[in-house]
This record gives structure tokens, sequence and C-alpha cells, in this order.
């Protein structure tokens, strides 16, 4: 049933889906190739239109044919010369990676040309992720509309009103960066957002001392929600948290990790895809899901969201897990009939002197007696 459109790699945070033909690489080329060609002719305020290599290419041919005959009745603009069209197997194919990629590259704005041979779940979904690239760049005090879905009104019995599309395609420029980049796009759709981003907050026109701490999504953050956001935080209900350490089992990015030497759970927020999996995991229901892009150098490293003073064994000493787990199990079991006297004090022990304990107690039914 796979028509190949490329939305499900867009929408994608982890770059687990990928574009297979052409690759994240060639795209890349081609991006750092026009823009770079354009900038060196004289060229300012590169807006890149991308779209279809059907009916889109087939709109930007009669929108520029019209204007030049005048036929129509009314007078049209065409392209303006700042717009560099570019064909893509499917519109909804792009997304942050490549677009803020873009951005870095030299572009003033991108737009996505959209027809009515897109369904509507396509443009929601391009749109969502066009929020979470535009809330970046204003957080970082880029001025103007960078990203914008251009649709081009009316159908196949009326026809595409060309003079619209023609007015849409007159958007005043919004700020590019100042120094265009050199990397190159990779086939791992996390590392280029990281270039990109890295990038992006190094030519950023407001200064690390007037710049916020944090780009915050609004209203992105449920898990399976178009405008989902590939970037976030975790918040930990410390109170209802016992360290059980289900979510770092869970985690499909390394985000979420453990520490053998004592209870804590740490967090890697530059791994962290929002994915949910660790909020839908946890027992206690003690996770909950923050989106937004922490613009401090150390949501590169681990840091720690919980940690609890570790329970040691009666017997032995040797600690073998949090004392607020212990004491909460202690606690809803000490009234049950099954674990009285010496049963709830053996709970209080690590697995090998639970063991060792129960064989030697002389007040113990062994199945060899029975």
């Amino acid at each position: 049933l796979c028509v190949g459109c490329g939305a499900c790699t867009t929408v994608c945070p982890s770059g687990a889906l990928t574009f297979a033909y052409p690759r994240a690489s060639d795209q890349g080329v081609k991006l750092k190739t026009v823009l770079s060609t354009y900038t060196r002719a004289g060229g300012i305020n590169a807006a890149l239109l991308l779209h279809s290599q059907e009916a889109g290419s087939q709109l930007v041919n009669d929108l520029g044919r019209r204007a030049q005959t005048g036929r129509g009745g009314s007078k049209l603009n065409g392209v303006p010369a700042r717009v560099l069209p570019l064909p893509l197997w499917h519109t909804a194919s792009t997304g942050l990676d490549v677009w803020l990629t873009a951005i870095a590259y030299g572009a003033s704005q991108v737009w996505v040309l959209m027809t009515e041979e897109e369904a509507p779940q396509y443009r929601d979904a391009v749109r969502g992720q066009m929020d979470v690239a535009q809330a970046i760049l204003t957080g970082l005090g880029y001025s103007g509309s960078h990203f914008a879905i251009v649709q081009a009104s009316g159908g196949k019995s009326q026809g595409i009103d060309l003079a619209a599309l023609d007015a849409a395609l007159q958007m005043s420029a919004a700020q590019p960066v100042g120094k265009a980049a050199g990397f190159a796009v990779q086939a791992d759709k996390r590392a280029t957002l990281e270039l990109a981003l890295d990038h992006l907050i190094e030519q950023a026109p407001l200064k690390p001392e007037n710049r916020p701490d944090e780009i915050a999504f609004g209203g992105v953050g449920s898990a399976g929600a178009a405008k989902a956001s590939p970037f976030g935080t975790l918040q930990i209900n410390k109170d209802t948290c016992t360290l059980c350490l289900s979510c770092v089992s869970a985690c499909p990015a390394s985000a979420l990790q453990d520490n053998a030497l004592m209870p804590q759970l740490k967090f890697i927020e530059k791994n962290c895809v929002q994915c949910g999996l660790c909020a839908t995991t946890c027992p206690e229901n003690a996770i909950e899901l923050k989106p937004r892009l922490w613009l401090r150098p150390e949501r590169k490293e681990p840091r720690v969201l919980n940690e609890a003073k570790p329970y040691a064994c009666v017997r032995c000493n040797k600690p073998f897990g949090t004392l607020k787990a212990i004491e909460g199990m202690l606690g809803k079991l000490a009234g049950h009939s099954m674990f009285q006297g010496d049963a709830l004090e053996r709970l209080k022990m690590c697995g090998d002197c639970r063991v060792i304990d129960i064989y030697s107690a002389t007040n113990e039914v062994k199945i060899t007696d029975l």
C-alpha cells in the first residue's frame, strides 16, 4: 500500500525511517549547490520553493508563462527572482532536518507548494513540523516568517487560481544567517539536526546573554500528535518515582540512563525524541514530557533527574534497592497474612541473604520434611 511519499520520514523524530532515494546526502549537496551558486551570482534572501515533480512543476511553469504572455486578463508578476523552485518526489518527503539545513546554508525562507493532489493529512504533518522549526528561529532572534505552506487554491474542474498563487509568492524576506554553514547533510537525521542547530545558535542574532535558556513548543507535546516535537525534556515527580528504572529499559534513544554505582536516573536531553515510551512504561505515572529546545551546552551531557538513598540489606549490609521503594513495599505488605514475622523481615534482605535465611531457619517447614 505504500506510495513512497516519505511523509513518515518527515514526522519521524529519531531518523529510524529515512527516504532511500534520493538520499539525504544527495539532497544536501543539491541544496548547497543551488544556494551557493545563487549567492555567488549576487543573489540575496533566497527562498526555496519545494514542489512536487508533476503538479507543482506544472504550476510553476504555468505561472511563468502567464506572467510572460499577459494572457488571462490580470497582470501577474510571476515567480520572483529570489524564489528558487526545487522539485521533490513528494512535498511531504522533507522535514525539519532539511529545512533547517537550508536556512543554515543561507536561505532566507523555505516554502512548500501544495496542490489538490496532496491529502489534508500531509498539510497537517508539514505544518506541525514547520511550527517547531519557526519557533526555534524566532526564539533565537531571527526576524520574519521563515517557513510557509503555499497552498494552490482551486481544483481540476475550475483550474488553479494563478493570481492568488502569484500574490502568495510575493512574501517579504525573512532574516537569514550572517554566514552560511559548510557542513554536509548526514545519513542520520539527528546528526544533521544537531549540526544545523549548532550553526543556527552560533549565528543567532540574540547574544547568549540575551537569549532564553530554552525555546518552548506550546501545545506540541502529546505523543502521537501531528505537531509532536522532536526535542524536549522530562519532568519527574520525585514524590512518586521509586527509581525502578523501567523507563531506562523502554527508552529507544539512550536518553535515559542508570548509574551502576548508586540509585540514580540520568538523562541526556540531546538524545530525547519525545516518543513518550518512558511515560507510558512508568508504573507510577511519574514522568511527563516537556517539549522544548534547551539552548545550554549541558543538553549534550548526562544530568541527574532523580536519585535516592540506597537501602542496605539488614543481614550483609549490601545495597539492593532504594530506601523509598523498600519502605513503600514494607508499608503495603505489613498487614498481609503471608508477610508476618520472619517473612516480613526477609523483605529487608537482599536476594542472597533471603535464601540463606530461609534454609538456615529452624522454624521453617522444608519440602523434604513433608
